[in-house]
């Protein structure tokens, strides 16, 4: 009794919290509150918790107090805290925070760079216009720039030590006469960790380092509560908690702050530090914090890990060669604003150049332009330029310099110039640095010209049409007579040039405008990822995103969470994309309830590096056309360093927008109202609250990307095409972020956090792109393409394409449908293309997927952003013809059979562009058209299949002990039955003509192998409340089993049935919630199958998983082929983009290898499966002992029949969602890595394994930390489902068509 009393209250317990679940989940779960309150923001509400968060901060949050008053989160009296309290609210009040004293550089928030230069645009040094514009002209390469004459680039080999700390490097190692000869060799640009030094640290929402800003030290040790693989039973992902940090304890392998100590030698070109030039040294992107020398001169310190860092190195260089050394911290203050959710990797990971300029040269640019007042008329430009010159002991007054710019079209025509004389030019700053508050700028003359340029028949810049101009810009000294300046210039060889587009963005009347034309973001959001090198990523790889974004209809990219690789905007203005670019700022660590807040931005100590994050990123990226928008950052609060931001951007930029979600998404910070994760009754709701606000919604994420995902995406996009004022998001994200590593098998994986020892981590939650690290695409990009597409076709009087594509007015017949005048809409959805480019093809498919006709259909006259009906009968043939012409051919057996008919509609580019070749399919769009009064119902000529034609008198059944029932059929089938055990009822194996077709199956099947979004959601999420009803452990009861029963069914044929009951376990415990199931195999005299199954859950059980049946079938069997929704995976939530057709492919391609193991590969709405033998395969009969069928016949003369294969019929009127592969539920289920399917698999049988499903479950997608899958793709439980299938063996030559259609045709076979 003390033994059962407490299983009751378990099972009690499972049960009462599954019914408070039922109740309370759609409204109140933790997580659904938080991220409410973050999403709606309420106005009082977001500052109230941002002030509690920072009053309490040093109470409960600073993990390794320093402050003589704060007391230990872990320990003090009451008073203390209490005292402490009260002297932070003063300290809110009075706006003078408690600080902590400055140490060093890299431990001081007022510093973020010493010597740097102010931030510009890119300087290439050109030494003439021609050389520019072939530079231009041929793409501006990364390649191309390090051949240019001015340029020396520095990356390659350097020499490399890894120190525990900046305290522990070598002494002197940055002198040229330090002996490195021991020293490793490093790539540049490189991160340390990916070439084998310390470890990668992934983490979403906690900083890698205990909370004691402006310090970051990993002194001490992590813990967690939840040490699980995010793939093991209990071991669901946590994003609220479970991780510890222990200051008291250390650990001796832990480097407290990672420094990397880099040292490369140089040779100077000749001639460069002659005549007043000047020298830079320029690294691109350096994380986190570095010093650098150049021959033992220390010339200059820099943090922010993805802005340049550059140094006047002129007075430090002596001709011939040059020693450059550097030390690269891992961490510094700058890595409390970079918490970014994506992999913590250190040192040089871009480019180092060297370039030199003249001693009078171009050291900023700036481009502005203005559309014509009408369409083909002129353009203006204008060019802001900075010219400087630095004072030395030669030069004591300013030369005397003309400044000139060119604008040429894209055939390198110039179409534009003026000119700027010495008067002209007007002295000016040297731009503006912040965050370096103890440099003193050298001495210089700085002036400025203002340009302005008329550009005659402008034509503008789009994503649709990405025209570029090129600029140049240069300086000209005037020849000298006397005194007397004549009118011949000389150029002074200092030329800088690039790539310019003239267009338009502006906000206005809940709308995103650009050149005047409202648009939608088609975006994803895309961090700087390479599976080999971490964030050093090459142009390859960089040219390979932006072509697939633009293959797969994507328009726009955000530049999560910080700036991206310079060359990367280059490609967006090339190739036509929209770019949000964002600030290097992200404070998620500090949040509330997962509510960012401000705790930094509203410290004024760390004031200048906030403005100098967003400063420097549009300095140097401003020029870009493609950019139609800033970003300040990413949940990071909203506080006054973030309002700082906005006011510098708006005051130095007046042409772009700017984008900024934390801080309840619709602050002051913000022109754009850009939730994240919003549902789509959320922002339908957002547009119209505030009729006066002018501002659009335009998501900044959505649907969370983490394996099998992106669930009702076509909601989103209903919504997008049909609200105005919501103008589409950027998808999260782009690439899963896994990391090349070594398996102990010595098989390589993508890895992801913890899987490198690192902690504190947040595992799988980096793999979430829509293409896997190779850039192989999911196949939700599939679903994505389709949404997106830029011409959609819909068929007046049929439902518009809703995913049921059924017939609308009560299944209208097709006479009564062609006498309506049917038309043809065609929506245009591009903003600035006709479809002149694009070519329409039309074809009318048998449901065999025979064509029936096609044809062309013309679309030239369909302008931008419109909508046009095209009379079908002018169009199209006249269906009721070709239905009579299609009925004469079947009853001359020259067609397939035919029951259903449909038209496809295929849009493809005329001719190749420079990112796709031609005939790249654009759109496609499937119609399922009427049928004829009477159907398709001539009677078929074709042979009936040699599988079903074979008939007798009797089925034969023999017993194999107590165990096992075996059945033969005339023909050559056999099957044997369970008639105990848990798999009481079902087949054991079938075979036919000699070998085996089933290993095992059909049996009931509730579970399936969680994916990332069902584990999303704490105790709440559908893994923790399946497991904690114990749906994935469901068993048959053996003790309350009914017999199996033997009669006669229909024809004459065996009918063996079995009523059970499945509970978790197989406990038999009085009132534990459980499915009852009754299965019915109908076995008839040809050996064909039906199976009919019906089940009842226990409405105290969670919604299911998956109501179905799976089954083991022989190795041997690899080829499948299928009727239904296809030829991608797809589920109930994310199948528009599938098309109804007959299918193929194989039992190793149907599986999707998402780098967490998980439900995969399925296919919704199948009428039939069959699977066949591999053309070259053996067909071995495998003889299992105990399992084996009896008398085995000798067919055709003695020989051995060419291997049978299986078909799966669906009735008439229903589908079933399948799956296919070599990989059991189980081994997904336990295996955490592909590395480790694999191996389990390897170590199986063999057998392919089949799901049926009557009903499955959507994937979900709205993100991945809550149960979000829509109700109507749930399978609420208290229902009954009742359901069958046909099995029937096929030979090779058997049309599986044939055999559906003959078995659908009648009650049975």
């Amino acid at each position: 009794r003390r033994r059962v009393e407490p299983a009751m209250s378990m099972w009690f317990s499972r049960q009462l919290w599954e019914a408070f679940m039922s109740i309370i989940l759609p409204t109140l779960s933790l997580l659904h509150v938080s991220w409410m309150f973050r999403l709606n923001g309420i106005s009082s509400m977001v500052p109230f918790a941002d002030w509690v968060y920072s009053l309490t901060f040093d109470t409960f949050k600073r993990v390794v107090p320093k402050s003589p008053g704060t007391p230990r989160s872990s320990g003090g009296s009451l008073w203390r805290v209490l005292v402490y309290t009260i002297h932070r609210v003063i300290s809110w009040f009075t706006s003078t925070a408690s600080s902590k004293k400055a140490g060093e550089d890299w431990e001081n928030p007022e510093v973020v760079g010493r010597c740097k230069r102010a931030g510009h645009v890119p300087l290439y040094s050109f030494c003439d216009v021609p050389t520019a514009l072939k530079f231009w002209s041929d793409g501006g390469g990364w390649s191309l720039r390090s051949k240019l004459p001015n340029v020396l680039l520095l990356n390659r080999k350097w020499n490399f030590h890894l120190a525990a700390s900046p305290q522990d490097a070598p002494i002197d190692f940055f002198q040229s006469h330090f002996d490195a000869s021991l020293w490793d060799e490093i790539d540049v640009p490189s991160n340390w960790e990916c070439q084998g030094y310390d470890r990668p640290i992934y983490t979403n929402l906690f900083y890698p380092f205990p909370l004691d800003p402006p310090r970051a030290l990993r002194r001490g040790v992590w813990s967690s509560n939840n040490s699980s693989n995010p793939s093991s039973e209990g071991g669901d992902l946590s994003l609220i908690g479970g991780w510890k940090w222990d200051h008291e304890r250390t650990n001796p392998n832990e480097l407290e702050n990672p420094t990397g100590c880099y040292r490369r030698v140089f040779d100077l070109p000749e001639g460069w530090i002659e005549n007043g030039r000047r020298v830079f040294l320029l690294f691109e992107g350096v994380d986190s914090a570095f010093y650098c020398w150049v021959n033992g001169h220390r010339v200059g310190y820099s943090q922010d890990s993805r802005l340049p860092a550059e140094f006047d190195v002129t007075e430090f260089l002596v001709p011939g060669q040059n020693f450059i050394a550097t030390q690269v911290m891992r961490w510094s203050d700058g890595s409390y604003l970079e918490d970014q959710d994506h992999w913590w990797l250190s040192g040089i990971h871009r480019d180092v150049i060297l370039y030199v300029k003249e001693a009078v040269f171009i050291a900023d640019y700036t481009v502005k332009t203005t559309l014509p007042e009408k369409r083909g008329g002129p353009a203006r430009v204008e060019v802001d330029i900075r010219v400087q010159e630095a004072v030395t002991s030669d030069v004591a007054l300013p030369t005397d310099v003309i400044v000139e710019a060119l604008i040429f079209d894209a055939n390198g025509t110039q179409v534009a110039g003026v000119t700027a004389t010495p008067e002209d030019l007007s002295w000016c700053d040297s731009g503006e640095v912040y965050g370096q508050p103890f440099d003193k700028d050298p001495p210089q003359f700085n002036r400025r010209a203002l340009l302005s340029l008329s550009v005659p028949a402008a034509r503008l810049w789009s994503a649709e049409v990405p025209y570029l101009y090129t600029l140049v810009v240069r300086t000209l000294t005037p020849g000298v007579k006397g005194k007397t300046f004549s009118h011949r210039f000389v150029p002074a060889s200092d030329v800088e040039a690039c790539r310019v587009g003239i267009r338009s963005v502006s906000i206005s009347d809940k709308q995103l405008w650009v050149n005047g034309v409202p648009i939608v973001i088609q975006g994803v959001n895309r961090h700087d990822h390479c599976p080999k090198n971490g964030k050093a990523v090459s142009e390859e790889s960089m040219l390979q995103d932006v072509l697939l974004m633009k293959k797969y209809n994507f328009n726009a990219v955000r530049t999560s969470h910080y700036p991206n690789h310079p060359r990367f905007y280059d490609l967006c203005d090339e190739y036509g994309l929209y770019v949000c670019d964002e600030a290097n700022l992200e404070t998620h660590g500090f949040h509330a309830g997962m509510h960012p807040t401000p705790f930094l931005a509203n410290n004024p100590q760390w004031r200048q590096a906030y403005i100098s994050r967003m400063a420097r990123m549009i300095q140097r990226d401003r020029n870009h056309v493609s950019i139609i928008m800033w970003s300040l950052g990413n949940e990071a609060g909203c506080g006054s360093g973030q309002l700082a931001m906005a006011e510098w951007a708006r005051a130095n930029d007046t042409t772009r927008p700017l984008h900024y979600e934390s801080g309840g998404s619709r602050s002051n910070c913000t022109d754009i109202i850009c939730p994240m994760y919003a549902r789509v009754h959320t922002c339908e709701r957002m547009a119209v609250e505030d009729p006066s606000d002018p501002r659009p919604v335009i998501l900044c994420e959505y649907s969370h990307a983490m394996g099998n995902s992106n669930g009702s995406l076509d909601k989103y996009w209903r919504c997008f095409r049909e609200n105005s004022a919501v103008q589409g998001g950027f998808i999260w994200d782009w690439v899963d972020q896994g990391l090349d590593a070594t398996a102990p098998s010595g098989k390589t994986f993508w890895a992801y956090g913890g899987d490198f020892g690192d902690k504190p981590n947040d595992a799988q939650f980096c793999i979430n792109g829509i293409v896997f690290p190779d850039r192989t695409p999911h196949p939700a990009m599939e679903e994505l393409k389709f949404l997106m597409r830029p011409v959609t076709f819909q068929v007046t009087n049929l439902l518009k394409d809703n995913g049921t594509r059924e017939i609308d007015s009560g299944n209208v017949d097709l006479e009564t449908w062609m006498s309506s005048t049917p038309q043809i809409v065609v929506r245009n959805w591009l903003n600035f293309l006709s479809l002149d480019h694009l070519k329409t093809t039309w074809v009318i498919l048998a449901d065999s997927g025979a064509t029936l006709e096609e044809g062309v259909l013309e679309l030239s006259s369909v302008p931008p952003d419109t909508e046009v009906e095209l009379p079908w009968k002018a169009n199209l043939p006249d269906l009721v013809f070709l239905a009579k012409k299609v009925l004469a051919l079947r009853s001359a057996a020259q067609t397939a059979p035919l029951h259903n008919w449909f038209l496809e509609f295929r849009t493809t580019v005329r001719v190749g562009t420079r990112w796709c070749d031609a005939d790249h399919e654009v759109a496609h769009t499937q119609i399922t058209l009427p049928v004829p009064v009477n159907g398709f119902r001539l009677p078929s000529m074709l042979p009936i299949p040699k599988s079903l034609s074979v008939q007798s008198d009797a089925v034969r059944v023999f017993t194999l002990g107590d165990d096992l029932l075996q059945v033969q059929c005339a023909g050559g089938t056999h099957m044997a039955f369970h008639l105990t055990g848990p798999l009481i009822g079902t087949l054991v194996n079938m075979g036919s003509r000699g070998k085996l077709i089933l290993q095992g199956g059909p049996s009931p099947c509730f579970w399936r192998a969680p994916t990332d979004n069902d584990r999303g959601g704490e105790a709440i999420s559908y893994c923790a409340r399946w497991r904690n009803a114990g749906i994935h452990q469901l068993q048959t009861v053996q003790n309350s089993l009914l017999p199996v029963t033997q009669t006669t069914g229909p024809d004459d044929s065996l009918r063996i049935s079995v009523v059970l009951t499945m509970t978790p376990g197989g406990s038999n415990r009085k009132g534990v919630a459980g499915i009852g199931v009754t299965l019915t195999h109908d076995i008839h005299t040809n050996g064909v199958v039906n199976l009919t199954m019906v089940a009842k859950a226990s409405k105290l059980l969670p919604p299911l998983p998956r109501v179905g049946l799976r089954m083991r079938c022989s190795g041997d069997l690899q080829e499948v082929d299928w009727f239904g929704l296809g030829p991608h995976e797809c589920y109930s939530d994310r199948k528009a983009s599938a098309i109804f057709g007959h299918h193929s492919s194989n039992a190793v391609d149907m599986h999707v290898p998402y780098i967490v193991p998980s439900e995969n590969g399925g296919r919704a709405d199948v009428s039939w499966l069959a699977l066949r033998q591999r053309q070259d395969g053996p067909g071995c009969f495998p003889r299992n002992k105990g399992n084996e069928l009896r008398d085995l016949p000798q067919v055709d003369g003695g020989v051995i029949a060419p291997a049978p294969g299986l078909l799966v019929s669906i009735p008439r009127g229903k589908v079933a969602h399948v799956s296919v592969q070599h990989h059991s539920l189980e081994d997904l289920e336990s295996s955490s890595h592909e590395y480790q399917l694999e191996e389990a698999t390897s170590r199986g049988d063999g057998a392919v394994h089949v799901h049926v499903d009557h009903v499955h479950m959507g994937v979900g997608g709205d993100d991945s930390w809550t149960p979000n899958v829509h109700s109507e793709f749930l399978i609420p439980t208290g229902n009954e489902w009742k359901w069958s299938l046909t099995l029937a063996a096929m030979l090779a030559h058997d049309d599986a068509f044939e055999m559906h259609r003959r078995l659908r045709a009648a009650d049975c076979p």
